[in-house]
């Protein structure tokens, strides 16, 4: 334990100095050195483990690299087509892997591709967990994910999808999905994907049949 301690107040002391090298020449670097301080101390009040606090502090150096920003403020600040446009060369690749979205019309993945919602996770989280209702879809960008499905095994990476039954019936998760490293993921909620679709009836009326498709098939 008390190693764990010397650990974690070293990994704190590191970031804290490499933050304020650079944090009087970068704002968003000086912003982040302030939530940091902020959270230290949250940390420190709610007495938390030293391994969860080495997680916290993994999982925001993972989150923002060093420097402070939310992706709802800068994309609050430009205009709805440049937001489209951002997200479709970030996300439209990721999409078009899943059979979900394959052959689509461009105007319905560019209406899907702006209700993505970028996640960390960190190595050893579990993302989902089988038998559990869930309401999200995700899309790795950039990682290694094992999904467990009671003797099934399969280990997913970059481009690799998982929860795309949810999208279809909001059921239960077929499986667990645990990261194997540090992973960057968008996630596609249902209430966003239902809300997508109001603007692309032939798609929403595609997928309906597909349920029963499935459902008929003992696939859902």
């Amino acid at each position: 334990m008390v190693s764990m301690v010397s650990g974690c107040l070293m990994y704190t002391v590191l970031v804290a100095n490499a933050t304020a090298m650079i944090a009087t020449i970068d704002p968003a670097a000086k912003e982040y050195k302030s939530k940091m301080s902020r959270l230290e101390h949250y940390i420190s009040f709610m007495k938390l483990p030293p391994e969860l606090q080495l997680r916290i502090n993994k999982y925001y150096q993972a989150r923002y690299g060093g420097k402070w920003f939310h992706e709802k403020d800068v994309m609050d600040t430009v205009s709805s087509a440049l937001k489209e446009q951002i997200l479709m060369v970030m996300c439209s690749r990721l999409l078009r892997k899943a059979p979900l979205f394959k052959y689509r019309d461009e105007n319905f993945i560019s209406a899907v591709a702006v209700k993505l919602e970028y996640e960390i996770f960190l190595e050893g989280d579990v993302i989902v967990r089988q038998n559990v209702p869930g309401d999200r879809m995700f899309f790795i960008d950039h990682g290694q994910v094992l999904t467990e499905a009671d003797a099934d095994e399969r280990e997913l990476c970059d481009g690799d999808f998982f929860g795309e039954s949810c999208m279809l019936t909001k059921g239960k998760h077929l499986a667990t999905a645990k990261a194997l490293t540090d992973c960057q993921c968008f996630s596609l909620r249902w209430d966003d994907f239902q809300e997508a679709l109001e603007g692309f009836p032939d798609v929403k009326k595609d997928l309906e049949k597909l349920v029963l498709l499935n459902a008929e098939g003992g696939l859902v």
